[in-house]
């Protein structure tokens, strides 16, 4: 399962590099909305499959965070004409499967790794588009939630050092 874990997190780190290049409007929402989604769903799993209370506990924060934060998506693209994706794709859902598979501390290590991969994975996304996008509106978006994406990238990261 680590395994599977550390490909997925290459395959999206080597992403992050595409994204840099010519990443429009769309596809920016496309990526965040299906990041956002499996940042609510899977911490919906962990709250019934963790027995951890720092899990637990970071999956509540993860819920209320990216709800909030999916719903402000949501509004700021359809403002601007977008279709917003309702369902996980590529890549993030094959690390959904991953920890849907997990049981006890499998699960909560899984869960840590797989938070982790999805949020350096989206402060990659939110960082190059707030930096260089190509509609305002997604620009102001993005920079007003980076700062909170870095920081459950580091409550995680420090999680998955214990």
């Amino acid at each position: 399962m680590r395994t599977l874990i550390l490909s997925t997190a290459l395959g999206l780190a080597t992403i992050g590099a595409a994204w840099a290049q010519g990443m429009t409007a769309q596809d920016f929402v496309n990526q965040a909305a299906s990041g956002g989604l499996f940042e609510v769903q899977s911490s919906e799993l962990a709250l019934q499959k963790s027995q951890d209370a720092n899990v637990q506990e970071f999956a509540k924060q993860m819920i209320t965070d990216h709800t909030a934060n999916n719903q402000e998506l949501i509004a700021t693209a359809q403002a601007e004409g977008l279709t917003v994706p309702t369902q996980i794709s590529s890549p993030q859902a094959e690390l959904m499967q991953t920890i849907q598979g997990a049981e006890g501390d499998a699960f909560d290590t899984a869960y840590v790794q797989a938070q982790t991969t999805a949020h350096e994975t989206a402060v990659t996304l939110y960082q190059t588009y707030a930096q260089g996008g190509d509609n305002q509106a997604l620009v102001a978006y993005a920079q007003k939630s980076l700062p909170a994406l870095q920081q459950h990238l580091e409550h995680v990261q420090g999680m998955a050092k214990k």
